[in-house]
């Protein structure tokens, strides 16, 4: 029997701790993503990433570092991602497996126009990887679903050249089918290996943002 493409947790974080993560949003220090490397390509709009947070490896110890601010516990509001996550690893082993040693989290902003083109995770560096949404609200004709593509080719590269992407499609509109998860708000997605992508928000959707928090299941 094969691994489920993916996994769905909703209601992750209680009230106090999703509150705290969307209020975290409105002050955190955010970049735009390159488009030089990486899954984005140049019609990905501008999408929005903060600090990368990892945590230390199973065996070490989880102690606040003021030296290494971005080290789990960072005493930051994504720290609530991280410590469900951990405490509920039994609920996506199926997906992502339980031979990873570290989690890495990430805030992303995506807002009007933005998107994140197919690829998939390198299986080499990752397990799997996860999405926590956690803007308060969400309208289903505002975009940002994340699509999963189910029985593409195995060799399908990581992801497309930045300019030549006929032969990704290809490999992709050979099955031409997979699944769709909307961003519904305090929702958790567990993937694994598949190939995905971000759906453009749409004109829809205003001023209104798709906040998360994403990562990755990091090997030894």
């Amino acid at each position: 029997m094969s691994k489920p493409l993916l996994k769905i947790l909703d209601n992750f974080l209680d009230e106090a701790e999703w509150t705290a993560l969307w209020t975290e949003f409105q002050f955190a220090e955010l970049h735009p993503v390159s488009r030089t490397v990486g899954a984005w390509k140049l019609d990905d709009g501008v999408p929005l990433g903060g600090q990368e947070i990892v945590t230390p490896t199973r065996d070490e110890e989880l102690v606040h570092d003021p030296e290494q601010p971005h080290r789990y516990p960072s005493n930051t509001a994504i720290d609530g991602v991280i410590s469900a996550l951990l405490a509920e690893s039994d609920a996506y082993a199926e997906v992502v497996g339980d031979d990873w040693a570290r989690i890495s989290a990430r805030s992303y902003v995506y807002s009007q126009g933005s998107s994140l083109s197919w690829h998939r995770d390198d299986s080499e560096l990752y397990t799997g990887a996860f999405i926590y949404y956690a803007h308060p609200h969400w309208n289903a004709h505002w975009g940002g679903e994340l699509l999963v593509a189910e029985g593409t080719d195995e060799e399908l590269p990581i992801m497309g050249h930045r300019f030549e992407t006929e032969s990704y499609s290809e490999g992709l509109l050979e099955s031409g089918s997979g699944q769709f998860v909307m961003p519904k708000p305090n929702r958790l997605v567990i993937l694994g290996g598949a190939p995905h992508a971000i759906a453009p928000i749409t004109r829809a959707a205003g001023s209104n943002i798709r906040a998360s928090v994403t990562g990755f299941f990091l090997r030894g």
